[in-house]
């Protein structure tokens, strides 16, 4: 079974108002794109492709350290467009499944939920769906009486009835890699904007004669996009609030875990106890029992178990 994700990751981020590729502006020190791809790697994804064209020069550094493919989209003409411009690299795959680049918090167990429900239920195509508290400005996913997907509706478009929707399309889909050429391949771009929409792909799946189904995941804000700086510090706070709990339930003993900065790339031991006000980055490992002193700052060192680091250290940063 092969497994390939196709990451869009082409747009320019306007509202971002900064010359930084959206997708590279980091969520908790990681890129978000860098995120979205070692997600999917942790999932199971075998092929990861990330498809790229805003500022691409100052992404491709990034996906060639990782050993990950690109594809370049050119025009922005729509999401089925994009998927489109990485075809050729996945046209091999069992299945394939589209992330978002600016996505940053989607966790590896949902992406495995999507998977699962796709090969059980032997659909052409699932949705990840999900039931925010505002559903206001999203595409409305519509259910036939069978419970498979009928219709996916753009706010603009929906009925008042429609509207009442509570269930709405988060954007990140999976396919039958056997069917995917073919559903892009019919996808038009008959609408306002003049855009081939992968939303489209429903009605396609569905006048093949094949399911699309939806995927529900109760946990809204972990897909999240990100499309402007307040919106990306508030990523940071959730993924910085994941990492610490991460570490209280596995035993480490943090006095106060608002104040500390802990990045997922960090590695602590049982018993370990991390001072007000630290911060842990890089590839630093705390060793079982040891002590980090207030007001610590700790950068890709290693501190053996039981050690003791005095308050207010400043280790490891040149």
């Amino acid at each position: 079974m092969i497994t390939a994700a196709v990451i869009l990751a082409a747009g320019m981020g306007k509202r971002m108002k900064s010359d930084l590729p959206k997708v590279l502006h980091p969520v908790l020190a990681r890129p978000m794109v860098e995120r979205a791809a070692l997600t999917a790697a942790a999932a199971g994804v075998s092929q990861i492709t990330v498809v790229i064209g805003h500022g691409r020069e100052k992404v491709i550094p990034l996906l060639e350290r990782n050993g990950w493919n690109w594809a370049v989209q050119k025009e922005q003409l729509g999401t089925a467009h994009a998927v489109s411009c990485a075809l050729s690299q996945v046209e091999n795959a069992d299945e394939v499944v589209v992330l978002m680049g600016d996505v940053p918090l989607l966790r590896e167990e949902t992406i495995g939920e999507l998977l699962s429900a796709l090969r059980e239920s032997n659909a052409a195509l699932a949705v990840l769906t999900t039931t925010p508290p505002n559903v206001t400005g999203y595409g409305r996913v519509i259910l036939d009486p069978g419970g498979s997907i009928d219709r996916i509706v753009e706010e603009k478009d929906a009925s008042p009835e429609e509207k009442k929707c509570r269930v709405i399309n988060t954007g990140i889909m999976a396919f039958d890699g056997s069917v995917l050429p073919e559903v892009l391949s019919r996808i038009g771009n008959t609408n306002a904007q003049n855009e081939f929409y992968l939303t489209d792909a429903v009605a396609v799946v569905r006048e093949m004669g094949r399911n699309a189904i939806p995927v529900l995941t109760p946990l809204w804000q972990e897909v999240a996009g990100v499309n402007n700086p307040v919106q990306l510090a508030a990523c940071t706070a959730a993924m910085k609030k994941r990492v610490v709990e991460s570490h209280l339930m596995y035993g480490v003993i943090i006095s106060d875990p608002d104040t500390v900065w802990i990045e997922d790339s960090v590695i602590i031991g049982k018993g370990a106890v991390i001072g007000r006000n630290c911060r842990l980055s890089g590839e630093s490992v705390i060793g079982a029992a040891a002590v980090i002193g207030d007001g610590s700052i700790i950068e890709s060192v290693v501190i053996d178990p039981g050690e003791v680091v005095e308050e207010y250290s400043i280790l490891g940063v040149d």
